[in-house]
């Protein structure tokens, strides 16, 4: 029997379910904006003095508590903590061992610098369902070009050991942009050495969220270049048999999609249809819920009367969010996948057509072609 073939299953069916009745089975916490790293396309990065002097408070540990418990009463079991960095506002812990004895399968996005030995012992005592940690580079002097800190790969090194002999599981991800790409094959030689899942990006949203002036815009690869190392990294990961099977599907017009649903996009009427809005949601480190982290709007105040009737307004806000017609009914969209918050980060608005993406596309396709002559 496939325990995780049948995990997949299940975990499809309860998401397929929780759309059809509105259930917010999954929801994502993102604690706090401040960070200690200064990640050049950072989507949301804020300093401490920022937040201080941000029109909206940050949400508390009590309120987030009691988030959490109407939540729970509301249906909702996986819970993501992230930020910034989840592990360096001062309530973590307090929260999370609060969430943990309400039963969650908690998961945390960090960047892995902050989980030292004590932190360690810590989640062996209270495992979390999954740790994800974005490896940034092999290095020391890597860190240092897109992160702008310092001596941070061996701390990221010393938690990967440490939590993996602690038995927690660790998922690595990998934001690849010019300014970390000359390490890729350190990062995939480094995953399969340690033996754990990596999932690698070249796409970063524009940071509309930090600054609306940014729409369109980041710094990121060219779409030429996000096709072109798209496929160095499947390259590097795959086998020769997958790479070759990878390269056919994009010539038939069908990639998975990176880190989206499959069916996250109706291509008759251009809905929403993946669990934002639907079967998941976002809540901002200032109070706000939204459908999806990556989008300022549509959003609800949460701060403002219980959650029940707050996820109500969320998933008849997100019924009315539609795509462009034109990348509805494009013949790549099995290949570019592009979602609403996608759109909006390129466009400003669901609505329109994205262009980086349908450039992308373009481009992935030629360089398949070019990859198969050459097998």
């Amino acid at each position: 029997m496939n325990t995780n073939v049948n995990s997949v299953a299940i975990t499809d069916y309860m998401y397929s379910k929780a759309s059809r009745a509105k259930i917010p089975l999954s929801g994502t916490f993102e604690l706090s904006p401040v960070c200690n790293f200064s990640c050049k396309m950072c989507y949301v990065r804020k300093t401490a003095k920022e937040v201080a002097a941000h029109s909206r408070p940050a949400l508390t540990l009590e309120q987030w508590l009691q988030i959490a418990e109407e939540a729970k009463n509301q249906g909702m079991l996986y819970l993501l903590l992230t930020g910034g960095e989840p592990f360096l506002w001062t309530g973590f812990w307090g929260l999370y061992e609060k969430l943990c004895q309400m039963g969650f399968l908690i998961s945390i996005n960090t960047n892995g610098s902050l989980i030292d030995d004590k932190a360690i012992q810590r989640l062996r005592e209270m495992p979390p369902k999954r740790v994800n940690i974005t490896l940034y580079g092999a290095s020391d002097e890597t860190y240092k070009a897109l992160c702008g800190v310092e001596g941070v790969f061996r701390r990221v090194d010393h938690a990967i050991h440490g939590l993996k002999e602690a038995g927690i599981e660790v998922k690595l991800n990998a934001s690849m942009t010019p300014y970390n790409v000359m390490d890729l094959e350190k990062i995939v030689a480094y995953a399969k050495e340690q033996e754990l899942f990596l999932e690698t990006a070249t796409y970063m949203f524009p940071p509309v969220r930090r600054d609306m002036k940014m729409v369109g815009q980041n710094e990121r690869f060219s779409p030429k270049e996000a096709a072109f190392w798209r496929l160095q990294c499947q390259k590097l990961l795959k086998s020769k048999e997958q790479y070759e099977s990878f390269l056919r599907n994009i010539i038939n017009g069908y990639m998975m999609p990176p880190g989206l649903d499959e069916s996250c996009i109706d291509p008759v009427d251009g809905k929403i249809r993946c669990r934002a809005g639907n079967a998941s949601f976002w809540i901002t480190w200032d109070g706000w819920m939204t459908p999806c982290g990556m989008m300022p709007d549509p959003k609800v105040d949460i701060t403002k009367g219980k959650f029940e009737q707050r996820w109500k307004e969320l998933t008849q806000v997100s019924e009315q969010v539609v795509l462009s017609g034109i990348c509805g009914k494009c013949s790549n969209r099995k290949i570019c996948h592009s979602c609403a918050a996608m759109a909006f980060a390129e466009t400003g608005g669901s609505a329109g057509v994205p262009k980086y993406l349908c450039e992308t596309v373009q481009f992935l396709k030629e360089y398949a072609e070019e990859e198969l002559k050459k097998i």
